[in-house]
């Protein structure tokens, strides 16, 4: 999965949010109203939806999946583990 150097939060109106990496495009839509936000993921096909009760959960799960990075520190001898299990 690849992180993002910046992304951009639009309101398109009520209930309607829209949020998209430059020079990619819209990578989430945000739909819905309190005690019921789905974040649609549009960055695969066909898309993967989530459902929050609240719109800062919602993009506390966005702004994680757009700024994950796997690190590893120098001098530390990465986990692994079989490609089945994730």
């Amino acid at each position: 999965m690849e992180t993002c150097n910046e992304f951009i939060v639009r309101k398109r109106n009520t209930g309607h949010w829209d949020i998209g990496v430059p020079g990619k495009g819209r990578a989430f839509r945000i739909r819905g109203g309190p005690g019921k936000y789905i974040a649609m993921d549009e960055r695969c096909r066909p898309g993967v939806n989530h459902e929050f009760k609240t719109l800062t959960t919602c993009m506390a799960y966005i702004c994680e999946e757009l700024m994950y990075e796997l690190i590893v520190a120098e001098g530390q001898t990465p986990a692994i583990i079989e490609s089945w299990n994730v």
